[in-house]
């Protein structure tokens, strides 16, 4: 067998204590459906990397001798809740009641109720909201946000910054961040924000805002040095940079920071107006890292990943392929797909189980239970470390 099936194997076998067994059989094909949303990168990379999980678990049942394969079924939910949910219901009117990705707060937020009353079972590769750290049946690979947010308030505080600025997208993960951070922040908040709606991709009268009444004001309080802007959005980030750049000529006089979505951007150093807006800005992030040195696992999944895609993997990368691991060990486990004996097996197989993040072990809501942030900053054409911190 492969070494890397073994160490797969290994780390689960025989560990599922105090969970009863079902008796249903296993279907020879388990049918899985994956919402994701391919106009994010984090999206796409997810689910290009289930489909790599998906393989790798047929390969490891082939060398087993089991009878059965999993198969899943993309579809992209275009950033959009709505769509998200009517994708969630396509799959469950198919009879399709397990699925990986859904990565936006905002989807399983609106999709709470259908997804408790039809007995659905979601493994989440990026939903990170601390709203959602509740009972449910939806297991989350990555930490809550409320992890996040003691991080990003040193990293801002650590920056001299003594007046913060909020521009955030308007939905259930950046408004959750937002206050958390507004908690934790040692310093004044700005009374006037800009909160955006999550389809925004024009920002003119955000930007004129920021340019012509909210900067200028907190600069004259406080001065350029000490005052911040935290923005927390995803992609939509690169048309802000862009217009800003072009149009406004204060929006980038003082420090601007970013949380794990935008670290590691390569936009950064791809295009001309986010290059020059990063470097005016001192442009500073947090990110998400796996916990602990790395393991057989995760070098397994970079070395795919580099090889067919020419790019590196995200902590969401790996949420992605740890998602379909833990799924198959514990329908391994409880020779079962049912929705009820899974998410009562889940927890317990996790916690005896290492993957590409390392210690998969949950929180008692189901979150990845260790937390680990670094601090990146661009510097000319890379990102550097500034910090680190565990949770």
């Amino acid at each position: 067998m492969n070494s890397i099936y073994t160490v797969l194997a290994v780390v689960t076998a025989g560990l599922l204590s105090g969970v009863g067994v079902a008796s249903a059989e296993i279907p020879s094909e388990v049918k899985i459906g994956g919402i994701f949303d391919y106009d994010w990168a984090e999206g796409e990379e997810g689910a290009r990397i289930t489909e790599i999980a998906v393989n790798d678990f047929n390969e490891y049942l082939a060398n087993i001798g089991a009878d059965w394969t999993m198969s899943v079924s993309l579809e992209d939910a275009q950033s959009n809740n709505n769509i998200a949910l009517n994708k969630i219901q396509d799959f469950n009117t198919a009879q399709v009641d397990i699925l990986v990705g859904v990565a936006y707060s905002s989807h399983i937020n609106l999709a709470a109720s259908y997804i408790k009353n039809n007995d659905i079972l979601v493994l989440s590769h990026g939903s990170q909201a601390d709203i959602l750290s509740i009972d449910d049946t939806v297991f989350r690979l990555v930490p809550s946000d409320k992890n996040q947010a003691p991080a990003i308030a040193k990293m801002i505080e650590d920056a001299g910054i003594e007046s913060l600025i909020f521009v955030y997208r308007g939905d259930t993960w950046g408004d959750g961040l937002v206050e958390h951070v507004k908690e934790l922040f040692n310093g004044t908040i700005a009374e006037e924000e800009i909160r955006y709606d999550q389809d925004t991709r024009v920002f003119s009268s955000s930007l004129s805002l920021l340019n012509d009444d909210i900067i200028p004001e907190q600069i004259e309080k406080y001065g350029a040095d000490a005052v911040g802007v935290l923005y927390v959005g995803t992609d939509e980030f690169l048309p802000f940079m862009q217009s800003a750049q072009k149009f406004y000529t204060n929006v980038d006089d003082v420090r601007w920071f970013g949380s794990n979505t935008q670290s590691v951007k390569t936009y950064f150093f791809e295009d001309d107006s986010a290059k020059e807006f990063a470097k005016a800005t001192q442009f500073t992030a947090t990110r998400s890292i796996p916990a602990g040195d790395g393991n057989a696992i995760r070098e397994h999944v970079d070395a795919q990943y580099m090889e067919m895609y020419n790019s590196t993997v995200s902590t969401y990368g790996y949420a992605a392929y740890d998602s379909i691991w833990l799924l198959g060990n514990a329908i391994l486990q409880t020779q079962s797909t049912d929705t009820h004996t899974l998410t009562n097996a889940i927890p317990h197989v996790a916690s005896h189980m290492l993957g590409a993040a390392g210690d998969l072990t949950l929180t008692e809501y189901g979150d990845l239970y260790v937390a680990s942030f670094t601090v990146m900053q661009v510097s000319g054409d890379d990102w550097v470390q500034v910090d680190s911190t565990e949770e």
